[in-house]
């Protein structure tokens, strides 16, 4: 499966790099074809078979190909940028991040299955997604209110990537594993969880699967 539209640009991409083949410039040709072959895997969107279990958060973001993996794992409170939002005042969370290669699938899915109760978008600089990009990049927060409390999914841009997408609004019902959005290009997502309520099942360095991988269990 392919995200909507994407076979729209990819035949239109496919007849422009017909022409210069055709007049004989087919090193032109050929880095247009290899581009089309590039995008058709960015905008890959597979089907994923998320676990049902009670009491579970699933990955928001894949990080699986090349460098693309869990690389921070630590306690945030109140203060932490954004956590306003997904925190009471007095309240702990963890916050589980994944960095996406450009040839991981960039399509976020709902860490719990719940009502979105906020969105917000905050525009920032487009840099390497490792370091201070936690103040600095364009990202974008999804709340979701679950039996279990609200959890958050901070979709982060990064030197490649130019655009958020998100696909759910304010009031929408999701379950776990349904599509919240995508970030075209290199990112990363952040996923918090209340710290008193979870215990955190991956580690630093491992490589998640949106949709399917466990990443915090009810203590």
């Amino acid at each position: 499966m392919f995200v909507k539209g994407t076979f729209k640009k990819a035949s239109i991409l496919f007849t422009l790099a017909l022409l210069p083949f055709l007049f004989g410039y087919f090193i032109i040709s050929f880095l247009l074809f290899s581009f089309i072959a590039f995008l058709m895997q960015f905008f890959r969107d597979p089907n994923r078979n998320s676990p049902m279990d009670k009491g579970i958060v699933v990955a928001a973001a894949d990080g699986r190909i090349l460098k693309g993996k869990i690389d921070r794992i630590e306690p945030v409170d109140y203060d932490y940028p954004l956590m306003e939002y997904v925190l009471e005042k007095n309240e702990k969370g963890i916050l589980i991040s994944t960095f996406m290669s450009p040839f991981d699938v960039h399509v976020n899915r709902a860490p719990v299955s719940g009502q979105v109760v906020k969105t917000k978008y905050c525009p920032g600089k487009f840099k390497v997604a490792f370091g201070n990009v936690k103040t600095e990049n364009e990202k974008n927060l999804i709340v979701i209110e679950s039996e279990y409390g609200k959890i958050g999914v901070i979709q982060i841009a990064g030197f490649v990537a130019r655009r958020i997408v998100q696909y759910v609004q304010v009031g929408d019902e999701v379950n776990i594993g349904s599509r919240l959005g995508m970030i075209r290009f290199g990112s990363r997502v952040d996923l918090i969880v209340p710290y008193e309520k979870f215990k955190v099942m991956v580690e630093v360095g491992d490589k998640p699967k949106a949709g399917e991988t466990v990443m915090a269990s009810l203590k």
